[in-house]
C-alpha cells in the first residue's frame, strides 16, 4: 500500500480541495482566507504544463475560477460554493514549472442572488491571466445574509 506524501503547506494557507476530488487531484491548490476576502497559491509541476512547457490553459482558467469563487464565497460568508454563472479568461502570459501562482481578486457587485467579481493570477509582478465572472448566490446563504425585519417602533 503505497502513502500520499505529505504536502508542505505554506504559512497563512490551507490546501483547497476535497482528497480525491477535481481540485486537489489537481493541485495543491492553496487559500489564504481573510477579512477581505481570499488569496489562491499554486506552485507549478511537471503535471500542470502542455506539450511546450507552459501551463496549461485549461489549469489557468480552472484557478481563476477557484480564485474568484473562494473570494466571493469567503465574501458572502460561507465556505461552500457559489455556482459560476459566466467566466470570462484571457491567457495573456505564461508559466512554467517551478513558478508559482498568485490568485488574487476583487467583488465589484453582490446582489441578493449574484455576485460579479474580477481577477487574476500572476507569478511575481507577471501577469499571467486575468477574468471577470458572475457566480450564483444559493437561496440558503442569501437567505442568511437578509437583514431580519426591525419591528415597529411605536
Amino acid at each position: 500500500m503505497s502513502e500520499t506524501p505529505a504536502i508542505a503547506i505554506p504559512e497563512g494557507y490551507v490546501l483547497h480541495g476535497q482528497p480525491g476530488g477535481f481540485v486537489y487531484r489537481n493541485g495543491p491548490v492553496f487559500i489564504k482566507y481573510t477579512d477581505a476576502g481570499s488569496t489562491l497559491m499554486m506552485t507549478l509541476g511537471g503535471e500542470h504544463t502542455n506539450a511546450a512547457g507552459f501551463a496549461a490553459g485549461g489549469l489557468l482558467m480552472t484557478l481563476l475560477d477557484i480564485a474568484l469563487g473562494t473570494h466571493v464565497s469567503a465574501n458572502v460568508g460561507t465556505r461552500a460554493i457559489c455556482p459560476t454563472v459566466q467566466l470570462n479568461c484571457n491567457l495573456v502570459a505564461g508559466a512554467r514549472i517551478g513558478e508559482t501562482l498568485i490568485g488574487e481578486s476583487e467583488i465589484s457587485r453582490i446582489t441578493r442572488s449574484l455576485a460579479f467579481a474580477s481577477g487574476h493570477l500572476r507569478v511575481g509582478d507577471r501577469k499571467v491571466a486575468t477574468a471577470t465572472a458572475v457566480f450564483h448566490i444559493p437561496p440558503d446563504i442569501a437567505a442568511a445574509r437578509r437583514p431580519s425585519p426591525q419591528p415597529a417602533q411605536s
